[in-house]
């Protein structure tokens, strides 16, 4: 019966997983210079604001993991990037990617829309804030740790292989979980959760996705069979915008180039968000 569940799982799941490798990959190759060129483009536009809304979303296009994407905004800095730019990019690009966006889709178009949503705004209001309250007289990032370096020019495969390798593991752990869970684990007990606890539940995502989240394609599984059983809107995005925010390898990475006064502040920034978030969207959906 458990190897019944974990295979039709993983069938329904494999179109979306398959398309977001995919597009994820031809990001990768053939777009990244692009977006490089028009985040050093951005520092010299005109309006502040309309740069921070770009760098977000630029950051959500962003095929790269968290260690990849801090190389990339330190050769911004280098370049001449301002740092609310750097903080809109990075902060986005941590929440969200092509090959994410297409597998939440198996969570529902909503589901997924408004995950892209609330990346893009949780970006543009950190490089806000950057804008507003930083010290142009003490720099918020320090790159000094990340000198360029010299890559192997990327192929299509390459990168599509890479991607399947890292993805691949963690989607077959969540989905064996899902179903070890979804045989041994009452339904009544995820209403109890969550639905049954309204705001606490939201609470309850944020505390449950620091711990759990390992890697994004991995969780969908599990998301996907609470919601089924009685998770709420607001929950599952709460857990899917601290998570990523919040897992210890991209915690290693953002406390390399934050101070801990910093990183004290985006810590409480990101899970601030997630949990507002989920609130309103618990009032609303």
């Amino acid at each position: 019966m458990i190897f019944d569940s974990i295979s039709a799982q993983f069938l329904e799941l494999l179109p979306y997983w398959a398309s977001g490798l995919i597009a994820g990959s031809l990001v990768s190759v053939y777009l990244s210079e692009r977006i490089a060129g028009k985040m050093v483009g951005l520092a010299s536009g005109k309006g502040k604001i309309p740069a921070i809304g770009a760098a977000a979303a630029l950051g959500v296009i962003s095929p790269l993991c968290m260690f990849g994407t801090i190389p990339v905004i330190a050769a911004f800095g280098r370049k001449g990037v301002p740092q609310h730019l750097l903080a809109a990019f990075m902060v986005s690009s941590v929440l969200l990617n092509p090959n994410l966006f297409l597998l939440g889709f198996v969570l529902g178009a909503d589901i997924a829309l408004m995950r892209l949503a609330l990346a893009l705004l949780c970006g543009i209001v950190s490089g806000a804030l950057v804008l507003a309250f930083a010290r142009r007289d003490k720099p918020l990032f320090n790159f000094g740790k990340f000198e360029p370096q010299d890559k192997a020019k990327k192929t299509f495969f390459r990168d599509l292989l890479k991607a399947f390798r890292i993805t691949a593991p963690y989607l077959l752990i969540g989905i064996t979980i899902t179903a070890l869970l979804n045989r041994y684990m009452p339904p009544e007990w995820v209403s109890r959760m969550f639905g049954a606890r309204y705001g606490l539940g939201v609470l309850f995502a944020a505390s449950l996705s620091i711990p759990l989240y390992a890697c994004g394609g991995g969780i969908i599984p599990l998301i996907r069979a609470w919601l089924f059983a009685g998770m709420g809107t607001g929950e599952a995005l709460t857990f899917m915008l601290a998570g990523p925010a919040t897992k210890i390898t991209n915690l290693s990475a953002v406390k390399m180039i934050f101070g801990a006064k910093n990183f004290a502040l985006y810590l409480v920034y990101v899970i601030g968000f997630a949990l507002l978030s989920g609130l309103i969207l618990e009032v609303l959906v």
